[in-house]
């Protein structure tokens, strides 16, 4: 019977999709494929909901401190880039 419910609780765990590499670079795609048109919401270029739905999946992991970014702080670096605040790196 635990053997069961071990393995119950192995499929149930949902998949984590992790990027590992520059926060901001993946952002910038991001941003971009959403100017673009490409990337879309429910059919919108809603960029908060579009970076916090995906970060519900894909875990994006800062090479340079191994942690994983949270979906405010990349709601932040949107925010930067696309009032021209943070700079190209």
């Amino acid at each position: 019977m635990i053997k069961q419910i071990r393995q119950t609780e192995k499929n149930d765990t949902p998949a984590r999709v992790e990027y590992y590499g520059n926060p901001k670079a993946v952002t910038r795609v991001l941003v971009k494929l959403i100017e673009q048109g490409k990337l879309r919401y429910n059919g919108e270029d809603n960029y908060s909901r579009i970076i916090r739905t995906l970060t519900a999946v894909v875990d994006v992991v800062n090479e340079s401190t191994g942690k994983i970014m949270s979906g405010e702080s990349l709601v932040s670096y949107v925010k930067w880039i696309r009032s021209g605040e943070l700079p190209e790196e």
